[in-house]
């Protein structure tokens, strides 16, 4: 993995995303929405799924990583060569994983005798590649990219058995990387102890995917809430320590006007039925393809949109990214308002949507909005205007941009020297 040149070129900049991206809603909101407008730009921005290698027939009998440290895996690099800036994003699965329980480990000798038989190889590669790119003098920009703060994964979240065994190679990313970004000012605050060099590059909307195709069902005021089934906590409520239920004060504010309100859920996964169903009257399963869900966004005709979180410190680093598909699909938004800083600070409360805290706060925000339809098209208007002027793709693609080239122009100055 050579350098190509000692600075760069006049070409386009090449800007490698180690993984997918397109898959999920980091990935494309991250990154792939850009790729046409980052190459009027003169940056060429793709992905790399699979990263080929040979291996020594003197190897072939030992495990990966042995053979590796022997020598005797030769890796195809041709994609790494052509890149001048690669780009990590949040966290790899590195771990071999049991289909039966959750046990994650990197000794494959662990995995070997496991009791539930062979367990699941995952990615491999990146473990193992990792440290050429955290020591060599390999000539790369180096950018880690997160919208997630991973250091403060909760239970309830289904990936933490994934993640927590990656937190060293998250930190040795981020300490590593020439450049961190991400999409809230709260993420950067968190990962500061780790890199002077973070940039806040908020999300954005390209409003062409929210396009209507199908006339507005004929049914009462529309109410839509969507994510994944995990994130039903944040509607229902949680349980803590001593057995009490805590939050779930959008749900219940939703469950007071029920009788006015079609109740709308997209975002249901497989075998979760019993949890999602009994609670509204309309159902979708969740969508895989990023446009495919954004069409059935905007083709469920939300009036209202609502964004309740749980409140915990994961909670508090996420994104705005719920009110600005809301506002580009009509719908009046309440969104979860937090004492400090929280997701949802750049809404203007009562002027593009609304923020409600506590039982209180969720019913009076409610009851605004479903008593109210005038106050509904005026804050849904308001939103979508300001969506339009602050959150434009083409616009968040000149500062991708200009990171991927800052990144490319001070390259190298955090390389350590093994």
């Amino acid at each position: 993995m050579g350098d190509k040149h000692g600075g760069l070129m006049a070409e386009n900049l090449k800007v490698l995303v180690w993984g997918h991206v397109e898959d999920g809603p980091c990935a494309y909101f991250r990154g792939h929405q850009f790729s046409d407008e980052l190459l009027k730009l003169g940056v060429e921005y793709r992905g790399i799924s699979r990263v080929d290698f040979d291996i020594a027939e003197s190897g072939k009998d030992m495990l990966l990583p042995d053979a590796f440290a022997k020598g005797l895996v030769k890796v195809n690099s041709t994609d790494i060569d052509w890149a001048d800036v690669v780009v990590f994003r949040r966290y790899y699965n590195t771990t071999l994983e049991c289909k039966h329980c959750p046990t994650v480990t990197f000794d494959y000798n662990v995995a070997a005798s496991h009791e539930h038989g062979a367990m699941k190889e995952r990615d491999i590669i990146t473990r193992l590649l990792w440290p050429t790119f955290e020591f060599a003098n390999h000539g790369k920009a180096i950018i880690y990219e997160t919208d997630d703060d991973h250091f403060n994964i909760k239970k309830w979240n289904g990936y933490i058995k994934d993640v927590i065994p990656e937190y060293p190679m998250i930190e040795a990313m981020a300490k590593r990387a020439d450049l961190i970004t991400t999409s809230t000012p709260t993420i950067a605050k968190r990962y500061s102890r780790f890199n002077d060099n973070i940039r806040v590059i908020r999300n954005a909307i390209n409003p062409a995917l929210y396009e209507r195709t199908a006339e507005r069902p004929d049914t009462k005021t529309r109410m839509l809430y969507y994510g994944s089934t995990a994130r039903m906590r944040d509607y229902v409520g949680d349980i803590d320590d001593r057995g009490k239920v805590t939050g779930g004060y959008g749900g219940k504010a939703v469950q007071d006007f029920a009788k006015e309100l079609q109740r709308v859920f997209i975002g249901m996964n497989d075998n979760t039925e019993h949890m999602v169903m009994p609670l509204f009257d309309e159902v979708y399963k969740y969508v895989e393809s990023i446009p495919g869900f954004c069409k059935l966004l905007a083709d469920s005709w939300p009036e209202i949109g609502i964004a309740p979180l749980g409140g915990d410190d994961f909670d508090r680093a996420k994104s705005e990214l719920h009110w600005l598909e809301y506002s580009m699909t009509g719908a009046a938004f309440i969104g979860q308002r937090y004492k400090g800083e929280g997701p949802y600070e750049p809404v203007r409360d009562g002027v593009d949507g609304l923020l409600a805290r506590g039982r209180q706060e969720w019913h009076d925000a409610m009851k605004k909005l479903v008593k109210n339809p005038n106050l509904r098209v005026d804050l849904a208007a308001a939103a979508k205007e300001r969506v339009l002027k602050d959150y434009h793709y083409k616009d968040r693609a000149k500062e991708w941009a200009d990171a991927f080239k800052w990144a490319a122009e001070n390259r190298g100055k955090k390389v350590k020297v093994s």
